[in-house]
């Protein structure tokens, strides 16, 4: 039965810390282009026939070097793009946000399901990343490749593996992890394997 790949994007180069959310211009760093590559090496055997990938750069640019090793162009689908908690953080430096937002941030870390003010839930984020994933499962015959980001990767995970939503900030798969699931009987998806580049 065809495969899922669940992959986050490599590490960014960020020197400033910057909230980066959905702010063009954040590119992989040399690290996170290495990363990707690991990850393309990691699936290069696999009948992959699909990459979609948000289309944010170093998303984009995470599929791309995935996609290439079998002969195909990633696909951008906008559903696939960062999660929309808290857009007031985008654009500040990580140590200006925590100050500003210290309760936002405080509640985010122990329960991001309980975010009565954010703009979007983290319900909202797994049913737009699991509404591309459908589609693009109908639409191709071989094994899928999703590239997205922390938060809607891990928040998919833990979807698929029947897990707590309130788990997202426990153990947030790496960069350029893979984390494969196999179709089981019934259309549910399995868990099988988790793989991340080598530190």
């Amino acid at each position: 039965m065809p495969s899922l790949h669940l992959v986050r994007h490599g590490e960014v180069h960020n020197p400033n810390h910057v909230v980066y959310g959905d702010l063009p211009g954040f590119n992989l760093s040399a690290t996170g282009v290495a990363q990707a590559h690991a990850a393309a090496e990691h699936l290069a055997g696999a009948p992959i026939t699909k990459v979609v990938a948000s289309p944010l750069a170093r998303a984009f640019q995470t599929a791309s070097a995935i996609a290439s090793r079998h002969g195909l162009s990633p696909i951008r689908v906008g559903r696939l793009v960062e999660s929309r908690q808290y857009p007031e953080w985008t654009g500040g430096r990580w140590e200006e946000v925590h100050e500003r937002f210290a309760d936002q941030i405080g509640r985010y870390l122990t329960d991001a399901t309980t975010l009565h003010d954010a703009e979007e839930s983290v319900g909202a984020i797994v049913r737009r990343y699991m509404s591309a994933i459908t589609e693009a499962v109908a639409e191709t015959t071989g094994d899928l490749v999703v590239v997205g980001h922390q938060d809607p990767i891990h928040a998919t995970i833990l979807h698929l593996r029947g897990g707590a939503l309130s788990a997202l900030r426990v153990n947030p798969p790496e960069h350029a992890s893979v984390t494969t699931f196999s179709r089981a009987i019934g259309g549910t998806w399995r868990f099988d394997g988790y793989w991340s580049p080598p530190q």
